[in-house]
């Protein structure tokens, strides 16, 4: 009889453990889905800003010959570079916007000629594409807790973007209905993952394998 009491209580939390690996299963593949369909949307939103570069770029070879032309050209395409700025991660938002603004400033005070002006934001969107493939750390100002604290910041790409304090708290950016929030990561594990994507970019380390907790920009768009 004992060892029958045994033998059920064994086979109880062997069903119990298949259960919980159907359902961590289940949410894994949930998860993959999830992110599958981020990765598509990321690449069809780096397609449409290349897209928009070579619009641009037939427009400037029809009007290249006439700097009247050209000017509504260039500052349709600032228009267009600025919305992209502002609903796009916010890494060094304000600073990103300054320069677009000071080129559209200096186009309208005839500082400079479209087809400068014209290179300079060519640039710029280039400078866009080039943070899509961009993995490293900087610094910069965020809002955290209603305070505005300069924090070391792990972007990947333009997909997520992690920050850790001066008194080592790290967390993630988000999307709100209100905008873009800063979260504090308070999980003790998924803690340990942030701290190591920061040291692997510290060593220079851009490829690998890294577990990382699921703060893709997209992922509260609809």
């Amino acid at each position: 009889m004992k060892l029958r009491g045994e033998v059920e209580t064994l086979n109880s939390q062997i069903s119990d453990e298949k259960d919980a690996y159907k359902s961590q299963m289940r949410s894994l593949t949930a998860q993959k889905s999830e992110l599958e369909g981020i990765i598509s949307r990321k690449e069809l939103k780096l397609k449409e800003i290349q897209k928009e570069l070579s619009d641009v770029q037939v427009k400037i070879t029809k009007a290249s010959k006439n700097s009247l032309g050209l000017k509504p050209i260039v500052f349709d395409a600032i228009d267009k570079l600025e919305t992209m700025i502002k609903t796009s991660i916010p890494f060094k938002t304000a600073d990103r916007i300054a320069a677009v603004e000071k080129i559209k400033t200096q186009l309208q005070s005839s500082l400079i000629t479209p087809q400068k002006a014209l290179s300079y934001v060519y640039n710029s969107y280039a400078d866009e594409i080039r943070m899509t493939k961009e993995n490293a750390i900087f610094q910069q100002s965020i809002q955290l807790d209603g305070e505005d604290k300069l924090v070391e910041v792990a972007r990947v790409g333009t997909a997520m973007m992690f920050f850790r304090t001066p008194d080592d708290k790290v967390g993630y950016v988000t999307r709100s209905n209100n905008g873009w929030v800063y979260k504090e990561e308070l999980n003790k594990e998924k803690q340990t993952e942030i701290v190591n994507i920061f040291d692997a970019f510290k060593k220079q380390i851009r490829t690998g394998y890294f577990t990382l907790p699921n703060a893709l920009i997209l992922s509260e768009e609809k």
